[in-house]
């Protein structure tokens, strides 16, 4: 159906196969996560494959291209919960369309895909960068040049080393079927990078290509000994072909022959041979070694090199070899799917039209068989879908509950109790492994003893000059033994055994009710502070007030130790404390008291504190904040009193009498 309506769509006075293509591929990669679904990939794999014949793919890739940066973060605000699902989730590959390292089926969707990533690559100079480091650091790895390059960049997020194009490349040649049209062109994809000579982009002579330094790790170095057997596993394919009729295709597109009800396309042998020669110019390039090394000549080499395409390979000569390309197979298919699909529709009304054959359709006693026939010509109308009513997985802040103190109050504890307990729970797990790490270190030496033994030996003694020994020597020999203990190791046993239930029960996802309560907690004071910007009233003030010293009661040590925690509740006093309470005249006792009161505190509040909005209360509050110094305090003393400008506070207010 979608061919059908591409090809029409080419006709004359039609909206063109660009409106087309982009209206079907926005309609599928609009579902949620559809790079999952199978079904999709598939009807994508096909536009993909329609977007090439009529080299229309950059529509394809600019929509594909916007919904990578999207995933990548490009134009993303983190929030409160991002910051807390990041630290939870850290540590996960680069998103990418074609998920694991490559695919073997969808080959179409993936040669577009790789090519919008390569665009990627190249926009964001990370493979100009990463190559850089490599050409000036001969002793830099692949993954320490990538980190210099992510530090060089500032990029939102840099692709995981197995993200990199070089690498998709060679894998995505290893599962392409051999028949498949597009093979030649996978591996010219990766010959243009793994022969890439880097050095005069950087002001240095024209030295060796750079490819061999992706492949430097035992497993790269496997990656490339199986690209060769595959390349002359392909060359053998090809061969074969050559000199038969039919050769059985490994993963063909094509459809069977009871399907297509024609005999499927044969690729002509002419291509089949130039196709060998191809792929063992291929496996000449991949396996010599002196083109990494730069002192090559290239017009010095054998023909078999195929030097005028090695040439255009070095210069990094972006054209596709499309003499390669099967280009009437892929018209074959494209035209045989149109006709099959031409032919479903036409099969599909045959039966319900000859019941209205015999109708005559000019007698008007006949209407209604006329119309019960008409409506046979369609299938049955299904039932609307059963509603059922979803409960949302976090409750809807209500505006009206911004307007009592009590009610948010109640709201944000229920939330923070949750955070609070899991933040204890982490201290729990945290001072159960010291536990047992102590015992361990306590155990461990106890495992084996030394004990006193004494054992005999037998010395031969073979004479000397003639003169016979009487015998061997026997010696005794007293020493100290190393003996295990079992009971000791058994308890050992037992106490690893412990680690690791410990750790595993640490290391699990957090609950969903956590996560609820952060995103529930978030929302309500992003509610709150839009509310108070939209409408600064003194009833919502005071709720974000409230609200602020809500949040203060539940620091604690626990909450503190816990990472995900101490950053959630740092960010919700940071943004009560700049929204409500920096500058507000009738909190800054309150703030003080409250730092003087637990000093852990000092840090977290102490931005917030600011004197000098209550000039009244500005000498009140320096001397409390003087008679509270003592030895042990000094450091909070000096930050709380960098906060008072007493100069600009008496300068600009006048004090009472009994203030001078």
């Amino acid at each position: 159906m979608i061919q059908a309506h591409i090809s029409v769509s080419t006709q004359p006075n039609e909206v063109g196969p660009v409106a087309v293509l982009e209206f079907w591929v926005q309609a599928l990669i609009s579902q949620h996560l559809w790079f999952r679904e199978q079904p999709i990939l598939f009807l994508m794999d096909h536009l993909c494959k329609t977007a090439f014949q009529l080299t229309q793919e950059d529509c394809v890739q600019k929509l594909l291209y916007q919904q990578h940066k999207n995933a990548l973060g490009y134009h993303c605000d983190r929030s409160l919960l991002s910051s807390l699902v990041s630290w939870i989730v850290a540590g996960n590959i680069t998103p990418s369309f074609v998920e694991g390292l490559a695919m073997p089926t969808q080959v179409w969707f993936a040669w577009t895909v790789l090519n919008m990533e390569s665009i990627f690559e190249e926009d964001s100079q990370l493979r100009r960068v990463v190559e850089g480091e490599l050409v000036i650091n001969p002793s830099f790895t692949p993954d320490q040049a990538l980190k210099k390059a992510q530090a060089q960049l500032k990029l939102p997020l840099v692709p995981s080393l197995q993200r990199l194009l070089i690498y998709r490349w060679a894998h995505q040649a290893l599962v392409t079927p051999s028949d498949h049209p597009l093979l030649p062109l996978i591996w010219q994809k990766f010959f243009l990078l793994y022969l890439h000579r880097p050095g005069p982009q950087y002001g240095l002579p024209i030295d060796g290509c750079i490819g061999r330094r992706f492949f430097q790790s035992p497993a790269h170095i496997n990656l490339l000994k199986e690209m060769k057997r595959r390349l002359t596993e392909v060359a053998d394919f090809h061969h074969a072909a050559s000199k038969a009729l039919r050769v059985p295709a490994e993963g063909s597109e094509g459809l069977p022959e009871s399907q297509a009800g024609t005999p499927a396309y044969l690729t002509s042998p002419e291509l089949h041979t130039e196709l060998v020669r191809l792929f063992n110019v291929y496996i000449l390039w991949l396996e010599d070694e002196n083109f990494q090394k730069g002192d090559t000549y290239i017009p010095t080499l054998p023909k078999h090199y195929d030097t005028h395409r090695l040439a255009k390979v070095m210069q990094n000569q972006q054209d596709l070899w499309m003499e390669y390309l099967n280009m009437e197979r892929i018209h074959y298919e494209f035209q045989e799917t149109i006709g099959l699909w031409i032919q479903a529709k036409l099969e599909s009304h045959s039966t319900s039209c000859s019941l209205s054959v015999q109708l005559d359709f000019t007698d008007p006693f006949l209407a209604k068989e006329r119309v019960l026939s008409n409506l046979q010509k369609h299938d049955a109308p299904q039932p609307p879908l059963a509603l059922h009513p979803m409960r949302p997985p976090v409750p809807v802040i209500s505006s009206d509950v911004l307007l009592s103190q009590k009610d948010t109050t109640q709201l944000v504890r229920t939330d923070l109790n949750l955070l609070r307990q899991q933040a204890r729970t982490a201290a729990l797990w945290e001072s159960q492994q010291v536990a047992l790490d102590s015992e361990l270190l306590d155990t461990m030496p106890k495992q084996y003893v030394n004990r006193e033994e004494q054992t005999t030996l037998h010395l031969e003694c073979r004479g000397i000059s003639g003169k016979r020994c009487q015998g061997a020597a026997v010696v005794t020999v007293q020493f100290e033994g190393m003996h295990k203990n079992e009971a000791v190791s058994q308890q050992l046993h037992a106490l690893w055994k412990e680690v690791k239930q410990l750790q595993a029960e640490a290391t699990k996802p957090p609950p969903l009710n956590i996560v609820e309560a952060a995103v529930h907690a978030e929302n309500l004071i992003t509610t709150l502070v839009n509310a108070y910007k939209l409408q600064p009233t003194p009833g919502v003030q005071k709720v974000g007030i409230s609200l602020f010293f809500t949040v203060v009661d539940y620091v604690s040590d626990e909450t503190q130790r816990h990472p995900p925690t101490r950053q959630f509740f740092t960010s919700c006093i940071e943004i009560l404390g700049q929204v409500f309470i920096s500058g507000t005249k009738s909190e800054c006792r309150r703030v003080l008291e409250t730092i003087l009161k637990n000093r852990r505190l000092c840090s977290l509040l102490s931005p917030f504190f600011t004197p000098n909005a209550a000039p009244a209360e500005f000498i009140q509050l320096y001397e409390k904040v003087v008679r509270f110094l003592s030895e042990d305090n000094s450091d909070m003393i000096f930050m709380l009193l960098t906060k008072a400008s007493g100069v600009h506070s008496l300068g600009t207010n006048r004090l009472g009498p009994r203030a001078r």
